[in-house]
């Protein structure tokens, strides 16, 4: 029975059309930006296996926009965080460990692995978290990894927003 409700709630949460975005001549826009994002990675140190990074965004409930999608960009790391080669993701509502509802989504990574933009089929509603992971296997040589987020919202032609930098440290083998 739970299970029945999960999916029942998950059907309705992904369906409801999202509030009507703001249009500034034709283009889409959120009302409130989303300001809180995360890039968590459990396994720290260099060359481990089995790493997953979780980019975890909260799209505020005053957004008046779902969200369409996210850009991803490198700014910093010795090598290309993704160097082992572009990695399709997959996405939840909520956090890390606590996989909720599954929401379909692609990626498009640039030549050189250091940006991706990041879609969702559907938009994610206001109010919510989303969590982007990407199982990459094995995790990139030691450095400091930084990335720009920015969100998109859900419309025609949506104005990308800055979202904010993240960093995800990467320690040598057997370092401190």
């Amino acid at each position: 029975m739970h299970a029945l409700a999960t999916a029942l709630t998950a059907t309705l949460m992904l369906s409801a059309t999202a509030a009507p975005a703001l249009e500034i001549n034709g283009r889409t826009s959120f009302v409130s930006v989303p300001t809180r994002v995360q890039l968590i990675n459990y396994r720290k140190v260099a060359f481990s296996g089995r790493a997953v990074f979780y980019l975890v965004l909260d799209l505020p409930s005053g957004a008046e926009a779902g969200l369409g999608g996210i850009e991803l960009s490198q700014i910093r790391g010795v090598h290309s965080a993704f160097y082992v080669g572009p990695v399709q993701p997959t996405a939840f509502l909520g956090g890390p460990r606590q996989n909720g509802v599954s929401i379909p989504v692609k990626a498009q990574f640039s030549d050189d692995n250091r940006s991706v933009a990041i879609d969702f089929d559907d938009p994610v509603p206001p109010g919510q978290t989303v969590t982007v992971a990407f199982a990459v296997g094995i995790n990139p040589p030691a450095d400091i990894y930084t990335f720009s987020v920015s969100a998109r919202p859900w419309g025609p032609q949506p104005i990308p927003q800055t979202v904010g930098v993240v960093q995800m440290g990467i320690d040598e083998i057997g370092g401190l």
